[in-house]
């Protein structure tokens, strides 16, 4: 396996948990609660940023298999229907 489909499959996995947790919490949840859940928080410059998530949650509503309600810290992610 080279480097970009250990990345790939990575990325996958990653879908899956967040796809997986969304799964659990119906209302849905937040990025952070996201993040806190599956022990992806970030650090960029010393400042928790957590883009790794935003960029995961962007891929995964681009597929269409999520969608959100609320707008900035409130809002929530879920599966879409």
């Amino acid at each position: 396996m080279d480097n970009h489909e250990k990345a790939q499959a990575g990325l996958e996995m990653i879908k899956d948990a967040i796809l997986s947790e969304l799964k659990h919490h119906p209302p849905g949840i937040t990025n952070a609660e996201i993040v806190h859940k599956l022990g992806l928080e970030s650090d960029f410059e010393g400042g928790m940023r957590n883009y790794l998530s935003w960029s995961i949650l962007g891929i995964l509503l681009g597929e269409g298999k999520i969608t959100t309600t609320g707008e900035r810290r409130n809002r929530t992610y879920h599966l879409a229907s």
